[in-house]
């Protein structure tokens, strides 16, 4: 079985983000696409996230009728900053019969080199990049370039940055968000 591990604090979980995994799955065969919202990302404002359990709830709502999508809140369950390796480690102990390869975006590339132990990780899985708005074109860290394969996504100009802004101006977010996400979203008052 072949799983894609698609990370992300999905704050909230976007259009651009169902396509990107549904192309991915698609091109390399993958059994299934595992979503993981992380409880406090490394590299994100804190202040700027939704409360956890609404990004697992808004999650679970952005996959719930694509049958090779799953959401796996082990990062939200082991709280505190979500590191990569770690999930990698515990998802591969958990399944050790299971090949995974982790989901990121070009952006993230760019910067994979700094990660926590990005070398364990390169080592355990190999790497699916899709491009983001601003991330590189087809460049990866030569020591990590043999576990990189890249996937033909298109580039979307959403992101949960736009979308956030765009609530705190009081603009619409139909069509950038499933319809569920937007309903949890008005409901909760976020990002105003």
């Amino acid at each position: 079985m072949d799983i894609g591990l698609f990370g992300g604090s999905f704050n909230p979980p976007h259009v651009a983000h169902q396509i990107v995994a549904e192309v991915v799955r698609d091109q390399f065969d993958l059994d299934a696409v595992w979503w993981i919202p992380n409880d406090t990302p490394p590299h994100k404002d804190a202040r700027e996230l939704a409360p956890a359990e609404v990004r697992l709830q808004m999650t679970r709502l952005a996959v719930e009728n694509h049958p090779g999508f799953r959401v796996e809140n082990l990062e939200l369950e082991r709280a505190g900053i979500s590191y990569t390796v770690d999930t990698v480690r515990e998802l591969q102990d958990r399944h050790p019969s299971t090949e995974f390869a982790l989901i990121i975006g070009s952006d993230s590339l760019d910067q994979f080199a700094s990660w926590h132990e990005p070398d364990e990780i390169a080592r355990r899985v190999p790497l699916i990049v899709y491009k983001r708005p601003g991330g590189l074109d087809d460049v990866a860290e030569p020591r990590f370039a043999n576990r990189v394969h890249y996937a033909a996504a298109p580039v979307m100009e959403v992101s949960g940055t736009e979308i956030r802004a765009r609530c705190r101006r009081g603009r619409t977010i139909r069509y950038l968000v499933p319809e569920p996400v937007r309903a949890v979203i008005e409901e909760h008052d976020l990002y105003g």
